[in-house]
């Protein structure tokens, strides 16, 4: 399976044959989602809507949206840039000349009371569900429609308790194997107020062994408030010169590559994620902690990088992705990681212990060997035998 090509495929919709544009990493790249299903049943979308998809992904939503409102205009908005592509590919294929594609953090930038009509998968993470729910509530206009769906599993019943809350009302309308949709409408009283959105980054100290450094992140970006067991276990084990240059490949709040640039003082260091959340948290940390040596891009994978050669890379790769459903990111860290490598380059990776990464460190690089574990990770290093061999 070639990461980097993108997939089609069809889903009928209200009367409508609908071609999706997907590729592995994104969620629901490959087929329709029950919970999506369930939520383009019963939606409510007019055809003069100005509607809002929050948190896109491949385009689904928006899609069917765009089609049912054909005098209004919808946006489609995601934080990662493999869903944007999947989402802006979904609007060309099907030639919908009334949408918007913006890569963004939520509603970050948008202006309030702009949009009849907001359709969201809510992802997992409590606080990341309440912060989309905030921000729904900031562009609607009063008398605009929320709709959204999540599994019981990713806790939809505190999502609708949540926007029960804010809106004062919101109660679910569909079920469907797992799923809740639910639905609420913004209060036409002048004295309902929406909260503003804010950015959400909190900057704390985090102590490694003796070291102490300023961490700053926000819901939604891994380990965003603490330092993660395997990430540590990374930094520990990971041997960089003061010359290297060093690729922190799938960099969340930047704090492998701070630790990295603290080791390659005349070398550089760049970090690379797909999730605008994680590059802004990335560049906040170096910031934070005076690093001059360093940069962080915007980055499906590898790509970014491409036409550069680096002395190592060091990466946690996403092998429990919940996006992608399977390790197929993580597989293509460890290809982009061979393909960006000088002949002699070091990679240092860190896993939990049961994933059995050295079968596939060993197949791309032709060797590999574990460097450090205990009981819950291993660190897995291995050499490039020539330049780009991936």
């Amino acid at each position: 399976m070639d990461y980097y090509t993108y997939r089609q495929f069809a889903i009928e919709a209200h009367g409508h044959d609908v071609t999706i544009v997907g590729k592995p990493g994104v969620w629901s790249w490959d087929g329709l989602d029950p919970g999506t299903a369930a939520l383009l049943e019963v939606a409510d979308v007019r055809p003069g809507d100005i509607a809002l998809d929050l948190g896109c992904g491949t385009g689904v939503i928006g899609a069917v949206a765009s089609i049912l409102a054909p005098q209004g205009r919808v946006q489609l908005v995601d934080c990662n840039l493999a869903a944007l592509d999947c989402a802006e590919q979904t609007a060309a294929v099907n030639a919908l000349a009334n949408v918007d594609v913006r890569l963004n953090d939520g509603v970050m930038g948008m202006p309030p009371g702009s949009v009849d009509l907001v359709l969201s998968h809510l992802p997992y993470e409590r606080a990341v569900q309440e912060e989309l729910i905030r921000g729904a509530a900031w562009v609607l206009r009063p008398g605009g429609r929320f709709y959204f769906v999540a599994h019981k599993q990713a806790g939809v019943k505190g999502a609708i308790v949540y926007a029960r809350e804010l809106f004062g009302r919101c109660g679910v309308i569909r079920q469907k194997k797992g799923y809740h949709v639910a639905m609420t409408v913004r209060p036409a009283a002048p004295q309902f107020s929406a909260p503003a959105p804010s950015d959400g980054y909190v900057t704390r100290s985090v102590r490694l062994g003796e070291v102490e450094v300023q961490l700053v992140g926000k819901p939604g970006v891994f380990a965003w408030d603490r330092w993660d067991d395997g990430t540590a276990a990374l930094v520990r084990a990971m041997e960089i010169a003061p010359g290297d240059r060093v690729l922190d490949l799938g960099c969340g709040t930047g704090l492998v590559g701070l630790m990295a640039a603290r080791q390659a003082v005349e070398g550089w260091v760049v970090g690379v994620d797909a999730d605008v959340r994680a590059v802004e948290s990335a560049r906040r940390t170096l910031e934070a902690n005076g690093v001059r040596n360093g940069e962080v891009l915007l980055s499906d994978c590898g790509s970014a990088v491409f036409d550069r050669q680096f002395d190592v890379v060091i990466t946690n790769p996403p092998f429990h992705q919940r996006a992608g459903g399977d390790d197929c990111v993580a597989r293509q860290f460890v290809r982009d990681a061979a393909r960006v490598l000088r002949r002699g380059g070091r990679l240092f990776l860190v896993a939990n212990r049961f994933l059995r990464c050295e079968d596939l460190v060993h197949a791309v690089f032709g060797e590999g060997g574990i460097v450090s574990a205990d009981n819950r990770y291993h660190v897995l290093t291995a050499v490039a035998r020539k330049s780009g061999s991936g």
